[in-house]
């Protein structure tokens, strides 16, 4: 792009107060660098970098060039700011931006602050022309082929503003559905006769990358063993999801290079599986356990007491049944058994109102309490004027 150039670097450095931002903070560059999508003006990645040690970031080209520099996708708190539950900020002493150059990326185009082209509205952010608007999301992005196109036309102009970052080598690093978009934005890096940027490695961290029952099924154990609290700590429970584990076949181990092809997962599915089943089963379990707790309270009982009568009855049968095999009404659906244990017999019910629902991200931890997932407040009156 003619308009992206070197001269314009000090224009996208961050230099105006930021709301609630009341420390010092290292020198940082922001802004919507377009993706050259042919026909589609419009269509930006928004970046914000940090730079590990004054001029890192800025240095010219081949300057640095064994330096590594890094790119994060999709969501988390590893950068500079932390929030509180009061939208308070902190300084976060362990940001990545302490070991290299690093740059978080709102992506594909149309997502956060980036934008894309929909007739009508120009250019104008997600949480306005998606959530105000009723924009159909897919159509910014046709497939993940589409998406790694725009991300190296994104890089192409990147390289522009930060010429050193051309051939230094680059970690491309993510959670989530970035376990998807990493995987093709290295196809497309390596589809690529003359890349703009020096891939050298890739990272994923609690990564989507193949179906939902890989992505949910396969890993409950691991889940269990590092947050035992779901089930109370008790090792018998414990022990009934390890064995269901064993007999879907999801007590495998995953290493790169593979021994040829990964293995495939057919597990067997719930016997009441159908499209609705999630939200239902949640919904009459929550339903069912706020019963429990009102016939209780009645009669005078202990509702704790009741509960763990029921949960031995339950242990019971899964031990009756572990001999005979998997279990038919959840199958290898060991998601959605968690959920509903925990939800029965083990979730801390004091001071909260299940009866809104379970947030299955929730999880009572060392991070609670979290900010509240309403991002609004950064939204509402707060003047961006970060866009080049």
């Amino acid at each position: 792009m003619a308009n992206i150039n070197t001269r314009f670097t000090a224009d996208f450095q961050v230099t105006d107060p930021l709301p609630n931002v009341t420390f010092p903070m290292g020198r940082n560059w922001a802004g919507n660098i377009p993706v050259d999508r042919p026909g589609h003006p419009n269509n930006t990645l928004f970046f914000w970098g940090f730079e590990k040690e004054n001029g890192s970031l800025t240095a010219a080209a081949n300057e640095n060039s064994n330096e590594p520099w890094g790119i994060w996708l999709n969501g988390g708190q590893n950068g500079p700011l932390h929030i509180r539950n009061d939208y308070s900020m902190f300084s976060n002493n362990f940001s990545w931006d302490h070991l290299a150059d690093y740059i978080w990326v709102d992506q594909p185009v149309g997502t956060g602050f980036s934008t894309c082209d929909e007739q009508g509205f120009g250019m104008l952010p997600l949480a306005i022309s998606a959530y105000s608007f009723g924009t159909d999301l897919a159509s910014t992005v046709a497939d993940e082929d589409q998406m790694g196109e725009d991300f190296f036309g994104f890089l192409n102009n990147l390289v522009k503003v930060f010429p050193s970052l051309k051939t230094r080598p680059l970690h491309l690093t993510g959670e989530s559905y970035a376990g998807t978009y990493i995987p093709y934005i290295t196809k497309t890096y390596f589809g690529m006769s003359d890349p703009p940027v020096n891939l050298t490695k890739i990272a994923i961290g609690d990564g989507s990358i193949g179906s939902g029952i890989e992505f949910e099924w396969l890993p409950m154990l691991t889940v269990i063993e590092t947050y035992p609290q779901l089930i109370n700590y008790d090792p018998e429970v414990y022990q009934m999801f390890r064995d269901q584990s064993h007999l879907c076949g999801f007590d495998l181990n995953l290493t790169y290079p593979q021994n040829g092809h990964f293995p495939s997962l057919n597990p067997q599915l719930p016997s009441n599986l159908d499209t609705k089943s999630i939200r239902t089963k949640k919904k009459t379990v929550i339903k069912q356990a706020l019963m429990i707790d009102a016939q209780m309270s009645k009669r005078g009982l202990e509702v704790d007491e009741v509960r763990m009568q029921k949960r031995d009855e339950w242990k019971r049968e899964a031990q009756r049944r572990a001999s005979g095999g998997i279990d038919p009404t959840y199958g290898c659906d060991l998601f959605d058994e968690l959920i509903d244990y925990a939800l029965q017999f083990s979730f801390p019910w004091e001071g909260n109102d299940i009866s809104a629902g379970f947030d299955v991200y929730n999880i009572p931890d060392a991070l609670d309490p979290e900010a509240p997932m309403d991002g609004s407040v950064f939204l509402n009156g707060v003047s961006w004027s970060l866009t080049v």
